[in-house]
């Protein structure tokens, strides 16, 4: 995980990746949004979508978000406080997944290690060995399951009453087909 991660790291991978960045300076009550450029002696240069180029000393950088945008209609926000995730956070995902059963469990390292193409372990000590998207990835499913299954749950206490007869899934599989 990016633990590590300071803010004049976090500029040079927006630098190094070209990124489009929001950011707010001292004694400025608004956000700038343009393309991180260049990093030098201190000061981050920016070029704005109106193409004026801004250079802004890294001191002065109070908040800063890069964008990141796979389709118009998926954009994630980094930075650098969020990429390195709280303890806290931590401690409650590996404890999520430790409160499903061994089949469960079995069947998400199974499915994140093909994923991810490497053996994934969720525990306290091991969590702090993967990047941001990693973690992501292992929140998201986590928490994918656990809602697939709540959702089911609430369905057969609650709604199923009207439906009796209807034919719900009795296992959920990840990564896989129900023919497997």
């Amino acid at each position: 995980m990016h633990n590590s991660m300071n803010k004049r790291q976090f500029i040079e991978m927006t630098v190094k990746e070209q990124r489009s960045v929001v950011f707010k300076v001292n004694n400025q009550d608004e956000f700038f949004r343009g393309v991180s450029k260049e990093l030098n002696e201190g000061c981050l240069f920016v070029e704005t979508e109106e193409g004026i180029n801004f250079k802004i000393e890294m001191d002065d950088i109070i908040e800063i978000y890069a964008i990141k945008s796979s389709s118009p209609g998926h954009i994630a926000i980094q930075s650098p406080t969020l990429m390195r995730g709280s303890k806290d956070d931590l401690e409650n995902l590996v404890l999520l997944f430790e409160g499903l059963n061994d089949d469960v469990k079995k069947q998400i390292i199974f499915s994140l290690s093909k994923v991810m193409g490497k053996q994934v372990i969720i525990s306290k000590m091991d969590m702090t060995s993967y990047n941001s998207s990693e973690i992501e990835m292992i929140a998201n499913t986590i928490n994918g399951y656990i809602l697939t299954i709540k959702t089911q749950d609430i369905f057969r206490s609650e709604i199923s009453k009207s439906y009796n007869n209807m034919d719900l899934p009795q296992k959920t599989y990840l990564g896989q087909g129900l023919d497997h």
